[in-house]
């Protein structure tokens, strides 16, 4: 079996879509985690296929270890991200543990391709996390504030606003009014 790596998987529609995507092309694979997966071996065309079918999905193949090696870490922050109960682990030591590399090293290497650090890139994902629950109304601010390991809501309040230009409380609004106007 051989591995290979899929670059833009962040959710389990992602998950959904690549494996129509074997299975259209009935290509024999496992899913190992977000954007990991192991195929069996097959011609040339069938790959050319799949890259290309990969491609009309919004989804490429990594083909260099620094881009998987970017890949994987955003993969694991966003899988960070989405667990229920966000354990209190730097994320140096979860990507170093779950990577094998020193952090620095996976600094470097993200901050060169991707041309952000992790911990700002992190911090985008944690906004539009937060995007996301005010949209939807589903926790209080304060609630938001705590499941995100923020030291307080003000803290959480300024580095939203210092994100987005809104507060959390005016955004959540906002999303609410739109909400109302699209229902008439």
């Amino acid at each position: 079996m051989k591995e290979i790596l899929i670059k833009n998987m962040v959710c389990d529609r992602c998950i959904f879509s690549v494996n129509n995507i074997f299975n259209n092309l009935n290509i024999d694979y496992k899913f190992i985690s977000l954007g990991h997966y192991q195929i069996n071996n097959f011609s040339k065309s069938i790959f050319l296929e799949l890259k290309s079918s990969l491609i009309e999905n919004g989804f490429e193949l990594i083909e260099n270890a620094n881009e998987m090696i970017c890949s994987q870490i955003k993969s694991h922050l966003i899988q960070f991200l989405n667990t229920d109960s966000q354990l209190k682990v730097s994320i140096s030591k979860l990507l170093s543990e779950n990577l094998n590399y020193s952090y620095n090293y996976l600094s470097k290497v993200f901050s060169k391709n991707e041309k952000i650090t992790i911990e700002k890139y992190y911090l985008k994902l944690k906004i539009e996390k937060i995007k996301e629950f005010l949209h939807y109304n589903q926790l209080s601010i304060k609630e938001i504030t705590y499941k995100f390991d923020y030291n307080s809501v003000s803290h959480m309040s300024n580095h939203f606003k210092k994100a987005t230009g809104l507060s959390p409380s005016v955004f959540r609004k906002k999303n609410i009014k739109r909400k109302s106007l699209n229902n008439l």
